[in-house]
């Protein structure tokens, strides 16, 4: 079945379709879910939120993404949504009135031996926010504008929690080499 094939029998409700367009895309779905749900049960719950609103929108289609990238986004979009509504509020954020360089980050991450298990634990140390914010701008790939519009914070609390979050992984990052290093030794 091609994908357009697909994409005609999921508008048209062809049960069948549906569940082959579910099985092909749960994987990205399902990895996208894992970083910003603590836990599976969550993020089960986010692919197929997600997957509903892309069942949905499937007539508005634009086949000018592909349509990975176009699921991707309805996705991130629908677990900003979700967590905009468990946000009771986000704490007003005093920003230091110099913020570390971003990049100035000495520890080698490719030196260390973990796995992403390992990454995801270390994300989910993280406060709630924080996380969710390194994830949108780290990983998805938006700018600080576009996350402080989505998650109703200014752009100076974004870039304060990428700054928050990459100090703590580096901290983790860190301890993690020297028990490397104590283990050689």
């Amino acid at each position: 079945m091609t994908e357009e094939q697909l994409i005609n029998g999921c508008i048209k409700q062809d049960r069948r379709s549906q569940n082959e367009l579910y099985k092909l895309y749960f994987p990205l779905m399902s990895s996208i879910a894992l970083r910003y749900a603590p836990e599976r049960d969550e993020a089960l719950l986010y692919v197929n939120g997600g997957y509903y609103k892309v069942l949905k929108s499937l007539k508005t289609y634009d086949q000018k993404h592909t349509l990975a990238t176009w699921i991707r986004r309805i996705l991130v979009n629908h677990i900003i949504d979700e967590f905009r509504k468990q946000q009771k509020y986000i704490a007003n954020i005093e920003l230091a009135e110099h913020i570390n360089d971003l990049n100035s980050a000495d520890y080698n991450i490719g030196e260390s031996h973990f796995d992403v298990e390992d990454l995801r634990a270390m994300l989910n140390t993280l406060p709630v926010v924080t996380s969710k914010v390194f994830n949108l701008f780290a990983i998805d790939g938006y700018k600080h504008k576009e996350i402080a519009e989505r998650l109703g914070i200014s752009i100076g609390t974004s870039k304060w929690h990428v700054n928050e979050a990459r100090k703590k992984l580096k901290k983790q990052l860190e301890a993690t080499a020297q028990k490397e290093k104590k283990v050689i030794i």
